[in-house]
């Protein structure tokens, strides 16, 4: 008699029909994490399902579309963006080298290179190769030149300003110090990628997905800003309340020991 497959789950051979791969190629996607394991109900019986299929799935449109490898699709796959469902990384990849296109294309600021870009701002050529070894600047090639646009020159502007109003090298202010931003704000900007394909994956349009975001980053780093200088307040107050409150009880112990030796010397001494 013919062994029952449990509702909602599928052998191999039928896994292997609906997403037209071989039996090798679904054991090679298990062994590389590109897809779950599956439930193992004996030593020579596995049972999968639609999440299985709809990996297998992802991982060939991600190949043939996108021409991904399959490195850079592991990492989507293993849960390195929060533990996306297919649906919610597929709603990212959507959105893959289509965000803020009228700002890489603005035709008014010309790519320039490293030289005129210090020429222009004052900052060090080596400064500058120090935001490009921590990801803050990312030069495009053209033949042998490596050029940086505007959104890099107005990087490197505002922080030649910094340096005008007092933020200096002598001082121990490098470009270094921007490394714990950009870390801080992959993680933030990370947990927000999860939010937000949570939210619309399926249910909106991808071009209204990338209006949104693009409208909206504008809005919500204005919302930082002043979520950023809230808490700028907030920490010179903390640092402030806690110095007082150390020197106010230095002071009565000083008061209390000056008061008992007082009361401790001579009479006539």
């Amino acid at each position: 008699m013919a062994e029952t497959v449990p509702a909602g789950r599928m052998k191999m051979k039928q896994l292997m029909k609906a997403a037209g791969v071989t039996k090798a190629t679904v054991q090679f996607y298990v062994r590389e994490g590109l897809i779950p394991k599956p439930v193992k109900t004996s030593p020579n019986m596995a049972y999968y399902d639609e999440r299985h299929l709809n990996a297998i799935r992802l991982v060939r449109e991600l190949q043939a579309k996108r021409f991904l490898p399959l490195s850079i699709i592991k990492r989507l796959m293993e849960g390195g963006q929060g533990d996306l469902s297919v649906h919610e990384i597929r709603t990212l990849v959507e959105m893959d080298g289509k965000l803020f296109r009228n700002l890489r294309e603005n035709p008014d600021v010309q790519p320039v290179d490293a030289e005129e870009l210090a020429r222009r701002t004052g900052v060090t050529e080596e400064e500058i190769r120090a935001f490009e070894r921590i990801r803050i600047l990312h030069p495009i090639r053209r033949g042998s030149k490596k050029l940086y646009d505007a959104d890099d020159i107005l990087f490197v502007e505002c922080y030649g300003r910094l340096r005008k109003i007092g933020y200096t090298k002598n001082l121990g202010f490098r470009p270094e110090i921007f490394a714990l931003h950009r870390q801080c704000l992959e993680v933030l900007v990370a947990e927000e990628g999860r939010i937000l394909a949570g939210k619309v994956a399926g249910r909106m349009d991808p071009h209204d997905v990338l209006r949104m975001v693009e409208e909206g980053a504008t809005i919500s780093n204005v919302m930082l800003g002043l979520i950023r200088k809230r808490l700028i307040v907030e920490t010179v107050r903390k640092y402030a309340e806690e110095f007082r409150t150390k020197t106010g009880a230095r002071s009565r112990g000083a008061r209390r020991r000056t008061g008992a030796a007082a009361r401790e010397e001579p009479v006539g001494s």
